[in-house]
């Protein structure tokens, strides 16, 4: 009777198949792959900081490998504090407070998700060892209880630690390459300016994400079925969170449901809440179904930039018509006055941010054009005080994509390299009384100071050598 209710605990624990950490523009990332819904428990541990996951019921695949140190986490451990209790110990580097939990669900199992903030290097996926899993024997440690959550797989405990602030990556000074042909005395490579928390006084940059479509409006449809105004909003939900998880900024989302927005409140709803930048996420169609790829449109009242061009705004501008608004006619000349008057001292704006969210698509994959696009589309044309895009995200149209699409793991890849580009343009361009300020004048600052003797900055003026 004991071995049959041992081989039936076995048969029906939850396994652990997959542990990957990846580091990106929101901190670090580590996703724990289970093949079916089962509890867990959260335990922080200091001196040294760990976070300890225990999976009661549970098991490790077989052969599973632990991955690299990659961002917060220096290492990954596996022990068994009590009989049929799997606990998992990530080593972290430093006293930070994690982002509460995330189960996220596919054909495949259950993933939970645990992340670190404060750890902003480029985003990759750390290599995996191909040696087994190595076993620590776990000693049980206490940790105070909290209700069930409601995820399908129940979180029971989750003890706070002090926040520690990132450290931007494009406020860092790169080392100068030594020329090999030259005799001169190359100055030394100055250190990363220090870290800077948000303070009393700064105000954060608010990003407004406007999700595609909406409602009666149900936008491009996939060939299986896919409708983009669902993708879109997955999408804007994710950078939504992954921008609330960088500090420094503020997401505000247009819409947050499956509503229908006119396409002329939209950006003035982003106005209203005093963004600084507004992203219009859509998913792009074509009657050429191998058509892939990402692309960035900005405002234009004085043609399109290419047929293309015209024709997808066109196709954009109809979405009122579709959800039911009246679209008032207007005399063109006017309106392009108009338009030109509030627009010109925007567009260049437009046009850099744009470019830098288009250079963090190209960095995740291949894009469908490789510039920056611009036609007179209704959902930017009331962005008059703020840099505004439209970024088409990728063909729902193309089988392949249209899976993709779906897929939260390519929602995430989308949403950080969105994210990448809106952080290097407000690192290069930041507003007055921003986290981004203080950063670039910390950096600035360093510059200076830390100058060898002789040299007075970049190119120095410290005389010959």
């Amino acid at each position: 009777m004991l071995l049959a209710a041992l081989c039936w605990n076995l048969a029906n624990a939850s396994e652990i198949r997959q542990l990957r950490i990846e580091t990106g523009a929101t901190g670090t990332r580590a996703e724990l792959q289970l093949d079916k819904a089962g509890a867990y428990k959260l335990i922080p541990l200091s001196n040294p900081e760990r976070l300890a996951v225990d999976f009661p019921d549970s098991q490790l695949a077989r052969g599973l490998a632990m991955p690299a140190a990659a961002g917060m986490v220096k290492a990954v451990r596996t022990g068994q504090p009590v009989p049929g209790t799997v606990r998992v110990v990530f080593d972290l580097a430093g006293a930070v407070k994690a982002i509460p939990t995330t189960i996220e669900t596919a054909g495949t199992g259950y993933t939970l998700v645990l992340e670190w903030p404060g750890d902003r290097a480029p985003r990759m996926t750390a290599a995996v060892p191909s040696v087994p899993a190595k076993q620590e024997a776990a000693k049980p440690e206490s940790a105070s209880a909290l209700p069930p959550a409601s995820d399908p797989i129940a979180q029971i405990a989750s003890q706070p630690m002090p926040a520690v602030a990132g450290t931007d990556a494009s406020t860092r000074s790169p080392a100068p390459a030594p020329s090999p042909a030259s005799d001169t005395l190359q100055p030394a490579p100055l250190p990363p300016p220090p870290r800077l928390p948000m303070q009393s006084g700064m105000r954060p940059l608010v990003v407004a994400i406007d999700a595609g479509h909406g409602g009666q409006d149900p936008g491009a449809h996939g060939l299986n079925g896919t409708r983009e105004k669902d993708v879109t909003l997955a999408i804007a939900r994710e950078l939504a969170r992954q921008i609330n998880a960088t500090p420094g900024l503020k997401a505000y989302l247009t819409r947050d449901s499956d509503v229908f927005i006119p396409l002329n409140l939209r950006a003035r709803r982003a106005s209203a809440n005093k963004a600084d930048i507004f992203l219009s996420i859509h998913a792009d169609a074509a009657e050429n179904r191998g058509a892939r790829g990402s692309s960035v449109y900005v405002l234009s009242t004085r043609g399109a930039s290419s047929q293309r061009a015209r024709w997808l705004a066109d196709k954009e501008n109809a979405a009122d018509v579709i959800g039911g608004e009246r679209v008032r006619a207007a005399d063109n000349t006017l309106t392009s006055v108009l338009l030109d008057l509030t627009q010109s001292g925007n567009m260049k704006a437009s046009e850099d941010a744009a470019e830098h969210v288009l250079g963090g698509l190209k960095r995740v994959g291949n894009n469908h054009k490789p510039d920056v696009e611009r036609a007179n589309f209704a959902v930017l044309r009331t962005s008059d005080k703020m840099p505004a895009m439209l970024v088409e995200t990728a063909f729902i149209s193309n089988p392949d994509e249209e899976k993709r699409l779906t897929d939260p793991a390519f929602q995430r890849t989308l949403a950080s390299a969105i994210l990448d580009g809106v952080d290097r343009y407000f690192a290069r361009q930041p507003p007055p009384g921003t986290l981004y300020a203080a950063r670039a004048q910390a950096n600035q600052s360093a510059q200076v100071t830390q100058a060898p003797a002789g040299m007075t900055g970049i190119g120095g003026a410290g005389g010959s050598p």
